[in-house]
């Protein structure tokens, strides 16, 4: 190939390229593009709770033992029953920004279980994803009791509307889009 025609498409190249950026920019404001949206109502819970778990095994075994709902949301908390008979006290606020309190930073699991049971309203904002799972309830009394109170949480709740990505503008190979294979 000469230096002409290797220079030839060079250009071709960057005109192309540059071409393909200045569409996809257009007069875009830099937020994504949805092919089409729908509106959903988001719940987002005002009270709070008092989770009360008991440690299983030594280290990151836990079982929830009892939940009550409080009047605010903020004052969240988490109580522990270890096997050693110690009895510690948790913010949800600071076991959610990661802090380290009383040692349990690091205890996946409490966090986690915590994730299962009616203190994920504290964590997760849209209170239509907080269920209860019997497996992380030490028996099927707490968890019925937990799934009333939820209940409870819900008629306490505000909502909001937000719109969301609709059915053709969710992930990969859902549409035909630069980003499917085969879609």
């Amino acid at each position: 190939m000469t230096g002409l025609a290797f220079l030839r498409k060079m250009m071709l190249a960057a005109v192309l390229s540059s071409s393909i950026l200045v569409i996809s920019c257009g007069d875009s404001d830099g937020s994504p593009k949805l092919k089409d949206s729908e509106e959903k109502t988001i719940y987002e819970t005002t009270k709070g709770t008092v989770t009360e778990v008991e440690e299983i095994e030594p280290g990151d075994d836990y079982k929830i033992i009892d939940e009550r709902i409080i009047d605010k949301k903020e004052n969240s908390i988490a109580i522990v029953h270890g096997l050693n008979g110690q009895i510690d006290t948790l913010s949800l606020a600071k076991i959610d920004n990661g802090s380290e309190e009383n040692g349990y930073r690091n205890r996946s699991g409490l966090r986690s279980i915590l994730y299962y049971s009616l203190a994920s309203s504290f964590f997760n904002r849209n209170l239509s994803n907080v269920s209860p799972n019997s497996g992380y309830y030490k028996d099927a009394s707490a968890y019925n009791k937990s799934t009333g109170l939820k209940n409870d949480l819900t008629n306490s709740a505000t909502s909001r509307k937000v719109r969301v990505p609709g059915t053709s503008s969710k992930g990969y190979g859902s549409g035909k889009s630069f980003r499917s294979f085969g879609g």
